[in-house]
């Protein structure tokens, strides 16, 4: 015999009234323990797997269901139209397909263009996403210029702050403060 936590298989067990065959008792956490044997254990994992397959099989009869269905409006078109009208369909059909990848390459392409520019002004590519979206290569160029600028504007400025500090730098103190740091410390 074997035993197994109920908790993992409750879902599976909703829909049966509850019934508890093989119950031992109650853990202290309220877990019920349930003894099964080999064969129990066999069928109610075998149940799960049904009902998890059965759960995804809906799914993708759904899926299919609803292409099929695009399909068939789409041949019943094309069986109202005229040989011409068929071949203008299809021809824009392949247009439209063709601008798509053509859209697709032409921004893979952009996207390439400005990483390298990023990198030539020792900005991170990862703003390259965000610059593409802009669509136009003279304006990703004004962008890159403008965040360039500001980086190094705020750049200067934070080296500048750091740099004017309080007048001296830390760690050194004047000499008349040692003098008299070590007259006090002397009992002078």
């Amino acid at each position: 015999m074997l035993k197994f936590n109920r908790f993992m298989y409750e879902e599976a067990d909703e829909g049966k009234g509850g019934d508890n065959d093989g119950l031992q008792g109650k853990e202290g956490n309220g877990q019920e323990k349930v003894t099964l044997t080999q064969e129990e254990l066999a069928k109610r994992l075998d149940q799960e797997a049904e009902r998890r397959v059965a759960k995804a099989r809906d799914g993708w009869q759904s899926d299919l269901d609803a292409k099929l269905e695009k399909a068939k409006s789409e041949g019943a078109k094309l069986a109202k139209m005229s040989a011409a009208e068929k071949a203008k369909a299809e021809e824009e059909q392949r247009m439209s397909e063709l601008e798509k990848r053509e859209a697709e390459i032409n921004k893979r392409e952009l996207t390439a263009n400005v990483k390298d520019v990023l990198a030539d002004k020792g900005l991170p590519s990862e703003l390259a996403s965000v610059l593409v979206e802009l669509g136009d290569a003279d304006a990703i160029t004004k962008a890159t210029d403008n965040i360039a600028t500001i980086i190094d504007q705020r750049v200067n400025e934070q080296v500048d702050k750091k740099l004017s500090g309080s007048g001296k730098p830390r760690g050194e103190s004047s000499d008349t403060d040692t003098r008299s740091d070590l007259a006090k410390g002397l009992g002078l």
